[in-house]
């Protein structure tokens, strides 16, 4: 039944005009495999074909930019998020800031039309990347989490909890945020949804 209701999902989709969703995961596909081209590591690639290796990071997030929010959810559950993160690199220029500009797509310019699937999926991905590597990604998590509100937030936890690794959202926040601030934001933000969750039950709200 899953796999019918994934194929149903997928011809609504395409008959929504413009490139079909399968031409859209080719496409990140086939920018990939050139990215990191067959016994060339991306990270050498990078340094003697730079510039088209730049165009194909371009046209990625291009496609994550361009999609429309049910073909953004799609594309995000039929991608490997967190080998994209990896392969797309933040180059020394400053229009080659190309990791940071997809992350910030996804996890601020977008985020409000990400289903609570999808923003696991982001921060899952972000997990696999390791914060460090980037000084924006704790910004990027708050934000993600900040911007999920009461039983969407117990969804997101949950769901984040239920990956067969140790990926959970108490390692997230007690070992890979270093911020002490944004720590205290989200578990703030954690205290205050679930008080308006337990004012709405009381009251019979729900």
């Amino acid at each position: 039944r899953r796999g019918a209701s994934a194929a149903q999902s997928l011809v609504r989709l395409n008959a929504m005009g413009g490139m079909s969703i399968e031409e859209q995961l080719n496409r990140i596909s086939n920018c990939m495999k050139n990215i990191d081209q067959m016994l060339v590591p991306s990270t050498i690639n990078n340094f003697i074909n730079q510039q088209y290796v730049m165009r194909q990071e371009r046209e990625i997030i291009s496609i994550f930019e361009d999609a429309q929010p049910k073909a953004l959810n799609y594309l995000i559950g039929h991608v490997k998020l967190g080998l994209i993160f990896y392969k797309i690199k933040d180059h020394r220029s400053y229009r080659g800031q190309h990791r940071t500009e997809l992350i910030e797509l996804l996890a601020v310019d977008r985020v409000s039309v990400l289903s609570i699937v999808s923003r696991v999926s982001l921060l899952s991905a972000l997990q696999l990347m390791k914060l460090p590597a980037n000084n924006r990604a704790e910004h990027w998590v708050r934000n993600i989490i900040l911007s999920t509100h009461q039983d969407d937030l117990s969804e997101l936890k949950t769901m984040n909890d239920s990956h067969m690794d140790y990926y959970c959202m108490t390692k997230l926040i007690y070992e890979d945020i270093r911020s002490e601030t944004i720590r205290r934001d989200i578990l703030d933000h954690f205290r205050k949804e679930a008080a308006v969750q337990n004012a709405h039950m009381e009251m019979g709200t729900r």
